[in-house]
Order: C-alpha cells, then structure tokens, then sequence
C-alpha cells in the first residue's frame, strides 16, 4: 500500500467515526502514521483528502457508463449497466457509504449526478431542446442517487435486483417524457 492509499485509507476510518470539520490533519497523520510533511508533499488539507477519494469514486462511475451505448436502452440492456455499477458501489462500499449516508457530501452527491445528467445528454442528445429538460435530467439523477442512498442504508429491505429493476423502471418512465 502506498503512503497515499494509506492517508486515504486512514481519512475513510476517521470519516467514519468523526465529523468532517474536526478530522485534523495532525490527527490525520498520527493514526496513519505519517509524517506531517509527507502529507503535505501529497494534499493542502483534509479537504483534499476527501476531493481525491471523491473524484476517484466519480471517475470509476464515469469509466462504466462511458462504455454504454447512446440512445434508448431497452431494460436488458439497462440492466447489466446497473449491475455493473452496483458491483462498483459493493466493491468500494465503505466509501459510498461514508458520503451518501455517514455524513452525506453535497459535492460528491452533485459530482455523481452531474456524471448521471452527463450520461443522459449522451444517450439523449436530441432531447435537450425539450422544454424542461434540465429539470427532468435533474430528476433522473436525483432519483437515480436517492435510490442507491437508500439501498444502502437499509439494504435489507430492498434485494440488489429489485433496486436495479426499479432504478430502470424510473429512468424509463423520465426518459418516456421526453
């Protein structure tokens, strides 16, 4: 593990655990442990502790659904893009947790609705004349995170395949008002 993974690693910990405001840097890198100037030869603050993991999550959401096709999906292709994306929120669960449902990031929240509202333009470029368009992309990713907000703080309540059939279900019914 490199020192960099290991700050990170160590933020998630005391994000977890502890409010954001009062996470120092000076504890930061004693429970590490790391030298305060080699976390300053990598971040400026906590902040940017949280901005990269942030991104890194964003980046990873970006690279699934780049891949997907442009234009309407019918579900059984919607499906395997949402399982995809699934099995990237499971793989860094304790990350998406931490800032959807500890202590939820509006940045990190608008950043992943941003990417969705992105690939909503992508996959429904001609639909953007449409009167309320943003409004209705807005909807679509604001339903899309909700979801998945929910899904993980009570995953007992709704299985994997219901959360993705109902994910699809939604954006086919915003997508339909187009």
């Amino acid at each position: 593990m490199t020192t960099k993974e290991a700050i990170k690693k160590q933020f998630l910990e005391l994000y977890k655990n502890e409010d954001f405001a009062k996470i120092s840097v000076k504890e930061l890198c004693a429970s590490t442990p790391v030298a305060r100037t080699t976390f300053y030869s990598y971040y400026n603050n906590t902040d940017d502790v949280r901005l990269e993991i942030e991104n890194e999550l964003i980046d990873g959401i970006m690279a699934i659904t780049s891949g997907s096709k442009s234009g309407s999906l019918p579900e059984e292709e919607m499906l395997p893009l949402l399982t995809d994306i699934q099995n990237y929120i499971k793989n860094n669960w304790s990350s998406f947790y931490a800032f959807l449902v500890t202590q939820p990031s509006q940045r990190f929240i608008n950043n992943w609705k941003d990417c969705i509202k992105l690939n909503f333009k992508n996959r429904y470029p001609e639909k953007q004349r449409i009167k309320n368009y943003d409004l209705i992309a807005e909807m679509v990713a604001s339903a899309t995170v909700g979801a998945y907000a929910y899904w993980m703080q009570n995953p007992e309540k709704v299985s994997t395949e219901d959360i993705k059939k109902l994910i699809c279900k939604a954006l086919e019914s915003l997508a339909a008002i187009l």
